[in-house]
């Protein structure tokens, strides 16, 4: 059963507002309840082989790799999907500025020494929500999504969905091992990837429809 165009809108303006609402919420507490006790649960995994896993995946949500994976899928979509997929795929890292903008208004600190372990460099951004965490949200689900459309063999659609969920996940989980963010501010990403991901589906499926009229 297909939604009305009118209720999706509806949908996302209400999913807006709840992030409105976290947003609020951050910019008036340091961190939301059981970010601390969280944050020691993550940090409580150890061993080499975890460490290596997470330094690993982060770097394709970090600057250049992230740009090489984007200019990649923008490529293959321009020869498989067409020049209007391809440029919405780059459309969508605008969403990064939406989220230096966010974390200017927000102004919530990032976690401190004195309540987890930080390992991470040093960073003078404010925490919420988290960049990398939207970053992985935005680009590997519309990776996903574009693989749902257009590869058809499920040997290469099956190990490129299972890599973006496992990039997206992982990176959430190491922003929080490193003492970069609180579990919050990864959700948060999560939440602020969504939106900026449904309204690029949305757009997608209309130049769909236009084709096909």
């Amino acid at each position: 059963m297909r939604l009305h165009p009118t209720a999706l809108g509806g949908l996302w303006f209400a999913a807006l507002t709840g992030f409105v609402v976290a947003a609020l919420f951050a910019a008036n507490h340091d961190t939301f309840p059981s970010d601390l006790w969280f944050a020691h649960r993550v940090q409580d995994i150890d061993g080499a082989a975890f460490a290596r896993a997470f330094d690993w995946t982060e770097d394709f949500a970090d600057l250049p790799l992230l740009a090489v994976v984007m200019v990649g899928a923008a490529l293959t979509l321009l020869l498989s999907a067409g020049w209007e997929t391809a440029l919405l795929l780059l459309f969508s890292a605008g969403g990064r500025l939406v989220n230096s903008g966010l974390k200017e208004i927000i102004e919530r600190p990032r976690p401190t020494p004195d309540l987890v372990d930080v390992s991470c460099e040093a960073n003078s951004t404010f925490s919420f929500p988290s960049g990398h965490s939207e970053g992985a949200f935005v680009l590997y689900g519309l990776i996903f999504y574009f693989a749902t459309m257009y590869l058809a063999d499920a040997r290469l659609r099956v190990p490129v969905q299972a890599a973006c969920v496992w990039i997206v996940l992982v990176t959430g989980v190491e922003r929080v091992h490193t003492g970069c963010h609180w579990p919050s501010d990864v959700m948060g990403g999560f939440y602020a990837g969504s939106l900026v991901l449904a309204v690029v589906i949305v757009m997608h499926r209309l130049v769909i429809s236009t084709r096909k009229e």
